[in-house]
């Protein structure tokens, strides 16, 4: 038996002792947990938000050391320091070939993507855990240098998802030298946003949020932070903008003001900007129409679900939202969206990493044992005591 954290239900965690997994397929590998994250998308199903309140493992961001590999694995032996993507990816069918493992097409028969602790992903048990069977192991494992516990261990521990999202963010709409990017949500992926602008080459990075402790780390990651708490976040950041760039322009840019890119890293919770206890899915996105400047590119990271029973109006139980779609033609805005394929990118971050470009692991604010993870759980959704980036040592 082993030690996993367990949803029951909206809001109720517990640590249990349950069956240790085994080698299922001559492709598995199985893998020793050294540090387990948590992530934002894990509380829109402690919250109950997302999957049917079925009791599962929860947690999809491991690291650790393989501890057995199956009779076919070629490429990952026994003591590797390995970490794997959420998306599981079989690394032949159509889509993986093409490079776009988080719609691998084997591992969730009859639907595109499968992932580790989601519900409706093909029911693979969640990360929070000692042990974890990884399919395909030689397509899943990315090698690490190193020992666990070293000055790597919680910048490796990202490389799972929140890094290769937030440079996914990045990626879909090629940030290059010189953008201006405005960045809603400093939780994880908007602050790890905000650092690959930076790495991509940005001039300036505006990071949107209203709890204090995620905006003082926007700061110190060289962002120009703003607490849409305290109003008219897009025109203050508008306002900006033009102040900055008066008097310098020679090409007409002045009658090009606004943002060259943004990013939605909030999603369908996003919040009212008169009263932050309200949900407003699309706020974001009618804030956003108005920052990005004429041939803007928007990428959308934030989760929005197909469906959300708990949603306030009618439109938004069926995952439906009313988009300013008039003024993003207008203004002929290129827009990307959707889930990272982190196997195009985890091996160029991991080395990004190791050469000392990223320091990922900035952002990480909280290190627990795992048996404290229904306190920590809490305090993250309540986005309290400085919750930011919370990773578990099983």
């Amino acid at each position: 038996m082993m030690q996993a954290v367990v949803l029951n239900g909206p809001r109720n965690i517990t640590i249990e002792a349950v069956e240790e997994p085994a080698i299922k397929a001559p492709t598995d590998v199985l893998l020793r947990l050294t540090s387990t994250a948590i992530c934002g998308t894990d509380l829109h199903m402690y919250e109950g938000r997302l999957g049917g309140g079925d009791r599962m493992v929860i947690g999809h961001e491991p690291l650790g050391v393989v501890e057995r590999v199956g009779d076919a694995v070629v490429n990952v032996r026994v003591g590797d320091r390995v970490t794997v993507p959420t998306h599981i990816c079989c690394g032949f069918c159509a889509n993986c070939v093409h490079g776009y493992s988080a719609q691998c097409l084997t591992n969730n028969p009859g639907k595109a993507g499968a992932a580790y602790g989601y519900p409706g992903m093909g029911g693979y048990t969640g990360a929070q855990t000692e042990l974890l069977r990884v399919p395909f192991g030689d397509a899943n494992c990315l090698r690490l240098p190193g020992e666990p516990g070293d000055r790597f261990e919680h910048d490796f521990v990202l490389l799972a998802d929140a890094l290769p999202t937030a440079f996914h963010a990045t990626q879909m709409v090629d940030i290059r030298n010189g953008d201006i990017v405005v960045i809603y949500g400093a939780g994880a992926i908007g602050l790890l946003a905000a650092m690959c602008a930076f790495v991509r080459g940005a001039a300036q990075v505006f990071v949107v949020d209203a709890i204090a402790a995620r905006l003082d780390k926007a700061g110190e990651l060289g962002a120009v932070p703003i607490d849409m708490s305290k109003g008219h976040a897009a025109d203050r950041i508008l306002e900006q903008i033009a102040r900055e760039r008066s008097g310098i322009a020679w090409r007409g840019e002045e009658a090009n003001l606004g943002a060259t890119v943004c990013i939605d890293a909030i999603g369908f919770q996003a919040r009212d900007p008169r009263d932050y206890a309200v949900e407003h899915p699309t706020t974001v996105i009618d804030d956003l129409a108005r920052i990005i400047a004429p041939k803007g590119r928007l990428s959308i990271i934030g989760v929005f679900l197909d469906s959300d029973p708990h949603a306030r109006s009618s439109e938004a139980k069926r995952g439906e939202y009313v988009i300013p779609w008039g003024v993003l033609f207008k203004k002929g805005v290129m827009i990307g969206m959707g889930r990272d394929d982190d196997e195009n990118y985890n091996d160029h971050l991991r080395d990004m990493i190791v050469a000392g470009r990223m320091k990922p692991s900035t952002i990480v604010t909280q290190r627990l044992p795992l048996r404290d993870a229904a306190d920590a759980f809490a305090k993250f959704d309540a986005r309290s005591d400085g919750y930011i980036k919370v990773v578990l040592e099983p």
